[in-house]
């Protein structure tokens, strides 16, 4: 897989301009962010690492946990959802025009993988509840698998529910903190995939979670990894690292502290990641990231691209080294 295969350059660029727009207007409300401690750990001892776009990105002293302090408000944050120009033009153009590939790339093995997971740690396929299914393409694809009795697609945003909607998705229009039980009956697996790097308040967002989920449920999590490497290599270079859409960036042990808390325990963890390489490299052939001091990276990434790229990207995904990262955690 490509990273064009998914985000198209074309209709990146487009959105990068309406992007900022997006930041102008919620930096308006500057004055309203307000300071948090560690969205892991609850650490207030942090020291500010960089600043990108007027968001300050600090790093917890005690866990490592990268994230933005001070923040936006909740009430910020769901009014520029509910505005944004670039997320809106993701639903109508940038989602459509990438669908089949990453179906093919990323939502299909996705599935499959969710299935894998559940037979490995001996899950009952009752219901399955994807929190921020987004444009639904993963809950289409569980459901086509019928492994699950029921699949549920959580989706706040009433664009993006309508057109979970329209592929004829069981959906919950709210979000997950105001579900109860009685609309999704006996969840036994809850999903969420890139979503909790969003969140104002990552607990508060496990504890909701954990209250639908009977003992001996599971969670899966996908989101950044901040210890992977090109995020590690490039930091504020890059693409993924950047307010107010990604407020929090955990690590595998980070994460697992914050699950703790919130009545998981982790039992399984891995970075199966397939383009930290290739964003790396990008940068490097952009003049964006300088890599003169470093032969290493010289010779893997650019040298040698065509006969060590592949397999140096294995080595990372096969040693838990990627920004990807997959956490699975039962409830306890």
């Amino acid at each position: 897989m490509r990273e064009e295969d998914i985000r198209p350059d074309n209709l990146i660029r487009e959105n990068i301009k309406l992007h900022k727009e997006d930041i102008q207007a919620l930096l308006i409300h500057k004055n309203k962010f307000r300071e948090i401690s560690c969205p892991a750990c609850d650490s207030k001892n942090y020291r500010n690492v960089f600043i990108k776009k007027e968001f300050t990105f600090v790093i917890c002293s005690n866990c490592e946990t990268i994230f933005i302090n001070p923040r936006p408000t909740p009430e910020i944050l769901a009014d520029y959802y509910a505005t944004s120009k670039s997320i809106t033009f993701w639903n109508d153009k940038i989602f459509p025009a990438s669908e089949e590939a990453r179906r093919t790339n990323i939502f299909a093995p996705r599935a499959q993988k969710v299935v894998e997971i559940c037979k490995k740690h001996m899950v009952a396929p009752k219901t399955l509840v994807d929190v921020g299914a987004g444009f639904g393409t993963f809950c289409a694809e569980i459901n086509s698998l019928s492994f699950f009795d029921r699949v549920i697609a959580i989706e706040p945003s009433h664009a993006l529910a309508e057109t979970c909607r329209n592929k004829g998705l069981d959906v919950i229009e709210k979000s997950i903190e105001n579900v109860n039980d009685s609309e999704i009956g006996a969840a036994s697996v809850i999903t969420n995939f890139e979503l909790i790097e969003h969140l104002y308040c990552p607990g508060d967002f496990l504890l909701s979670c954990s209250k639908l989920l009977p003992k001996g449920g599971i969670l899966i999590i996908t989101t950044p990894n901040i210890k992977g490497f090109d995020l590690l290599i490039l930091r504020e270079l890059s693409d993924n690292i950047g307010g107010p859409n990604h407020l929090n960036y955990f690590h595998p042990e980070s994460l697992r502290k914050l699950l703790s808390k919130c009545n998981f325990e982790v039992i399984d963890a891995e970075t199966p990641g397939m383009l930290d390489a290739e964003l790396v490299r990008k940068k490097i052939i952009s003049g964006d990231l300088d890599i003169s001091n470093n032969p290493f990276l010289n010779r893997v990434l650019i040298e040698s691209w065509e006969t060590t790229g592949k397999a140096f990207q294995r080595f990372l995904a096969d040693n838990k080294l990627s920004s990807h990262l997959w956490i699975v955690a039962r409830k306890v």
